[in-house]
């Protein structure tokens, strides 16, 4: 069968770039191995409680709303922002305030460093002239960075911001914050947001930082899943296909163009474009024969890392249970015990000494439980290599995987308990994810959960900031995993990609 462009994945980059095309006039089919749309930006329901499989919320809300529109999937949206927390022993603090009021919050918290504090917020106001500078006049400067292309004539300083831009990407946070902050824990929070040290590149903090305090985090009025279910409604009203549990095996070469797709139980379906909103390892070592892929494109997929995984534990609760007291935000990032903090990849069972995440999910949605109950998220960064001899194939375990699941999520529950007494006993459901259910249900490599690596030490690992385009005509990437630098956050990288995606794709001729 022949389609115009064939998609892998209906995740929201691929349902970004189905929508576009389909609004031009081609012929789109979308393959997604899962049985529903939206990948991990989607819901699951267990006796009346809805639970999000990805994302919370995200930030630039109004771009989101800009690319719907372009890609007929708009219409009236509210959204409500979300405010972050940090709970330690040494720190108490909702940080998602603006510069100057977190500042003083800081100083009053850490007096012997108000120097360095001046400093660092001094810094990281000049990144935001930068970001909002190149946000307002280059919204696709990511695009702009990765080609090297000049800017609008008469835009004499274009190439300073773009390369300074660059240099950003390479400089460590670390680097920055060690000579200004002596202590630890305030160094943490200021280089990651919460209690792990240091380590993104400063253009990656800054554009966190910016997200946090001045553009907000946000939560739209259809959900996040919402979202993706307008963008499913214009693919079909575009005439374009949607097919669930349809799972892609290989990508079609011939004369070095993308051809095509065989699925895995063997049909295929041929097309001139292929767009993959896979992640990058997946498409390019497992869905695509080596000889098809330039050997430094290959080499520099398989070298780059990704982000790490993590467990997530969901819970339907009696709200009237629950002591609420001490979490002044909807999402709060808690450490029991201080200084004592376990590296992600050890395989401890213990989470006190962990930073761990707590989302009173149900704040943004009061219709995802029954009245009087409420939906909370716990997340804990985990490796996927404690959990890899754990699966013996395709959504399959070995015997006992069940009981050492439900084992961390208790011990996750008891931990979260310190910051909301009452948790355990007003559990009525609870659901659990590991690394495997994020490799298997979530279809990404290693059970990554937040695209590629965000050290400074991996940003020149990579052709460019923007992997839309390939080595391979015809093939193009959507998603996530097609920005090497998550620059508008996880939901707009993904919409901007997809749409990015499509605009590539009525661009080329085979």
């Amino acid at each position: 069968m022949s389609f115009d462009a064939i998609i892998i994945g209906a995740g929201m980059g691929g349902l970004m770039a189905g929508a576009r095309l389909a609004r031009a006039g081609r012929r789109v089919l979308i393959l997604e191995a899962n049985a529903h749309i939206g990948g991990t930006s989607y819901i699951f329901r267990r006796r009346g409680f809805a639970f999000p499989m990805g994302p919370l919320s995200f930030s630039y809300p109004d771009r989101v709303e800009a690319l719907l529109d372009g890609a007929g999937a708009g219409g009236r949206l509210s959204f409500r922002r979300n405010h972050f927390q940090l709970l330690t022993p040494r720190l108490d603090i909702v940080y998602s305030r603006p510069p100057a009021v977190l500042k003083e919050d800081l100083r009053r918290a850490f007096p012997l460093e108000g120097e360095g504090l001046d400093r660092f917020f001094d810094e990281l106001a000049a990144l935001f002239v930068l970001i909002r500078d190149i946000d307002r006049r280059h919204p696709d400067y990511a695009l702009r960075a990765g080609r090297g292309a000049a800017g609008p004539a008469g835009d004499a300083g274009f190439a300073a911001r773009i390369s300074r831009i660059r240099d950003l990407g390479r400089a460590s946070s670390r680097e920055l914050l060690e000579p200004l902050i002596r202590d630890a824990d305030l160094r943490n929070l200021l280089g990651s947001m919460g209690t792990d040290p240091p380590r993104m590149s400063l253009l990656n903090l800054a554009f966190m930082w910016a997200s946090m305090s001045e553009i907000g985090i946000w939560f739209p009025s259809i959900g996040i899943h919402g979202i993706c279910d307008r963008l499913a409604a214009a693919v079909g009203e575009g005439g374009g296909e949607i097919r669930l549990r349809r799972p892609a095996a290989h990508i079609l070469v011939e004369g070095g163009r993308a051809a095509g797709i065989r699925t895995a139980d063997g049909e295929e379906f041929r097309a001139p474009v292929v767009i993959a909103n896979a992640d990058s390892k997946k498409t390019f070592l497992d869905l695509l024969d080596p000889a098809d892929v330039p050997p430094a494109h290959l080499e520099a997929v398989r070298r780059t890392p990704y982000t790490g995984s993590e467990l997530c534990v969901y819970l339907g609760l009696d709200a009237s249970r629950v002591d609420w007291t001490r979490m002044r935000a909807e999402h709060l990032f808690f450490q029991k015990v201080s200084g004592a903090a376990d590296d992600p990849a050890s395989d401890s069972e213990d989470f006190d000494g962990r930073e761990i995440e707590i989302c009173r999910w149900s704040e943004n949605a009061p219709d995802v439980a029954p009245p009087g109950k409420a939906v909370v998220v716990l997340r804990a960064g985990s490796e996927f290599r404690l959990f890899e001899d754990w699966r013996t194939g395709d959504r399959t375990r070995k015997e006992g995987y069940r009981e050492v699941k439900a084992r961390l999520a208790r011990n996750l529950v008891r931990t979260a308990e310190a910051a909301l007494p009452g948790l355990s006993a007003a559990v009525e459901v609870l659901e659990a994810a590991t690394p495997l259910t994020y490799r298997d249900w979530g279809r990404r490599t290693a059970g990554s959960i937040a695209g590629w690596s965000w050290s400074a030490e991996a940003a020149e690992s990579l052709p460019s900031k923007i992997l839309v385009e390939t080595p391979i005509p015809g093939l193009f990437m959507a998603g996530i995993y097609a920005a090497t630098e998550l620059f508008l956050g996880g939901v707009p990288t993904a919409l901007f990609t997809g749409s990015l995606a499509a605009a590539a794709a009525l661009a080329y001729r085979a």
